[in-house]
C-alpha cells in the first residue's frame, strides 16, 4: 500500500481504534459490534446532523438537540486510541448544549471561540476573558484554562470542514457569519471497567492520562498533530493516539431514560443583565432556565450538579404524574431515581416550590450582584429556578 494510500481511511473500512480487543473479564460489553456499513452510515449520518448551516427556527434547533443528544448518549461512544496500550472505550452520561446563530439563538453562555466555528472538533476550553457585553462570552485565542476549570466540547452548529492533507483542524478560516456552537462532555463511564468519571475538567484529565499527555497543549500538538477531528476516517495515519467517536448497536438492549435540565454553574450575575420586567427580557434570564442539559443515569450523577439533576427528574416526572408538584410521593420517588435521602429531596422540591410561588418578580433577587454564587447554593438556586419557571 503507498503512503497515499495509508494516509486516510475511507470511512466504510474498519478503523483500527474499533478493531476487538481480546476480553480481559473485567467487564463485559453487551453491545454487538456493527457491521462496516452501519458504522459508515451512522457516522455519516451524525455529521450531517451536526451541521446546522440550514437551520433557520427555534424548533428545528430544539428538535435538534434531541436527536443528538440521544445519538450521544445511546448511539456513541468515545474511544481513546492508545500507544502501546488497549483502546479506552468511555460511554457519555451527561453533555450540555451550547449554541450561537445570529438573530435565531443567541445564547450568551456559549464561549464562541473560533475554534467553534466548525462542527466535529473537539474543543479544548481556552482562559476566559471579561467581556463587557453582557449578551456575549470571551475567551482568549492562545491559552487554553488549566487546573480544576478545564473542559473539552465537541464543535457543532457550523458547516464540517474537511481539513486538506496535513492541515491544522485547531484554527479554521473564520466566516462572517455567528454560528458557534459546542457540546461540553460532562460525564463518563468507562466502558471496561465501569468507574465513573464526573465533571469537566476530570474527564479532561482522564483524556490526557491515557493519552500520556503532560497537558492540553502537548495531546494537541504532538500526540494529535493538531488534528482535532472527532470521526476516525479524518484521524491521520502517523496519530498513534487519537480520540475518535464510536457507533454502537443497541438493538439488543433496552435503553436508558435521557433527561433534561438546565446547565450548570449559570447565574445572572452579570452587571449588565436587566430586570426581569425590561422587555425584552435579557438574554441570559432566557437561556438560564433552558433544558440545555443531557443526562442518564442520574443515580451516578452525584459529584456535581445535584440541583440540576433533581430538575431533570423532577421536571419528568411531574409530566407523567397526575397531580404534577402537588403528587406526595413526588420527593421519595426522585430520592429513589437519583439515590438521594428522602430529606434531600424534600428541601430540593421545597425550594423550588418556595420559587415558583413567589412569582416571576422574585427573578430580580438573583440579578447583579445579588445573584453571585446563586449557583453554588441549591437552596438559592431551586428558587432562582422556580421562579423562572413562571415566565413564558
Amino acid at each position: 500500500m503507498s503512503l497515499s494510500e495509508k494516509k486516510r481511511k475511507n470511512e466504510g473500512e474498519v478503523y483500527s481504534i474499533f478493531k476487538k480487543r481480546k476480553p480481559d473479564g473485567s467487564r463485559e460489553d453487551s453491545n454487538p459490534p456493527l457491521d462496516d456499513e452501519s458504522a459508515k452510515a451512522k457516522l455519516l449520518a451524525f455529521k450531517s446532523l451536526l451541521d446546522f448551516s440550514l437551520v433557520d427556527t427555534e424548533a428545528e434547533i430544539s428538535s435538534r438537540f434531541d436527536r443528538i443528544s440521544k445519538d450521544l448518549l445511546h448511539e456513541f461512544r468515545l474511544v481513546v486510541r492508545r500507544e502501546n496500550a488497549p483502546d479506552m472505550e468511555l460511554e457519555i452520561l451527561e453533555a450540555e448544549f451550547y449554541l450561537q446563530i445570529a438573530e435565531i439563538h443567541e445564547d450568551p453562555f456559549t464561549h464562541g471561540s473560533e475554534e467553534q466555528r466548525v462542527s466535529g472538533r473537539w474543543y479544548f476550553h481556552r482562559a476566559p476573558q471579561y467581556s463587557h457585553d453582557s449578551t456575549r462570552s470571551s475567551t482568549s485565542l492562545t491559552s487554553y484554562r488549566t487546573g480544576s476549570r478545564k473542559g473539552m466540547d465537541l464543535t457543532f452548529g457550523g458547516p464540517p470542514q474537511l481539513p486538506s492533507s496535513g492541515a491544522s483542524t485547531v484554527a479554521p478560516k473564520a466566516s462572517d457569519r455567528l454560528l458557534r456552537g459546542g457540546i461540553l462532555l460532562r460525564s463518563v463511564r468507562q466502558v471496561k471497567s465501569g468507574k465513573v468519571t464526573s465533571g469537566p475538567s476530570l474527564l479532561v484529565d482522564l483524556v490526557l492520562s491515557a493519552s500520556s499527555a503532560s497537558g492540553i497543549e502537548e495531546l494537541v500538538e504532538k500526540k494529535w498533530l493538531n488534528n482535532t477531528t472527532a470521526f476516525p476516517a479524518e484521524v491521520d495515519a502517523k496519530q498513534t493516539i487519537s480520540l475518535s467517536l464510536k457507533p454502537i448497536s443497541t438493538a439488543s438492549k433496552t435503553l436508558p431514560t435521557v433527561y433534561r435540565s438546565p446547565r450548570i454553574g449559570l447565574d445572572l450575575s452579570h452587571p449588565g443583565t436587566t430586570s426581569v420586567t425590561a422587555l425584552p427580557l435579557h438574554p441570559r434570564i432566557q437561556f438560564l432556565p433552558r433544558k440545555y442539559r443531557f443526562f442518564t443515569h442520574p443515580e451516578l450523577l452525584v459529584a456535581n450538579g445535584r440541583p440540576q439533576t433533581f430538575l431533570g427528574v423532577l421536571q419528568t416526572l411531574a409530566v407523567v404524574l397526575p397531580a404534577g408538584l402537588k403528587t406526595p410521593s413526588l420527593g421519595s420517588n426522585i430520592a429513589r431515581i437519583t439515590k438521594t435521602k428522602d430529606a434531600t429531596a424534600a428541601k430540593y422540591l421545597a425550594d423550588y416550590v418556595a420559587g415558583r410561588d413567589g412569582g416571576p418578580s422574585l427573578v430580580d433577587q438573583f440579578i447583579g450582584t445579588k445573584g453571585k454564587g446563586a449557583s453554588s447554593s441549591p437552596a438559592t438556586y431551586l428558587r432562582m429556578l422556580g421562579a423562572l419557571s413562571n415566565i413564558d
